[in-house]
């Protein structure tokens, strides 16, 4: 795997993580309800992966792109 795919991976678990872990802190403290933290953690869950997908698309299409420009001989 390219190192750019492996770091930008990386850095969109750490940032679930630290959502999820702040929000299950905060559950821990009483500030909200273990119910509130179930569907946080799922809705948390679920944003890092659909943004990682786009993100790993749009990184893909630039890496290899199918079409190149074409660029006309001046005269």
């Amino acid at each position: 795997m390219p190192a750019p795919v492996t770091s930008g991976t990386f850095v969109f678990i750490t940032i679930a993580a630290v959502v999820i872990g702040s929000f299950y802190l905060s559950s821990k403290k009483g500030m909200i309800t273990n119910d509130s933290f179930q569907v946080i953690a799922v809705v948390t869950t679920t944003l890092a992966i659909a943004t990682w997908m786009m993100w790993l698309c749009a990184w893909m299409h630039q890496w290899h792109p199918l079409i190149h420009p074409v660029y006309e001989a001046k005269s």
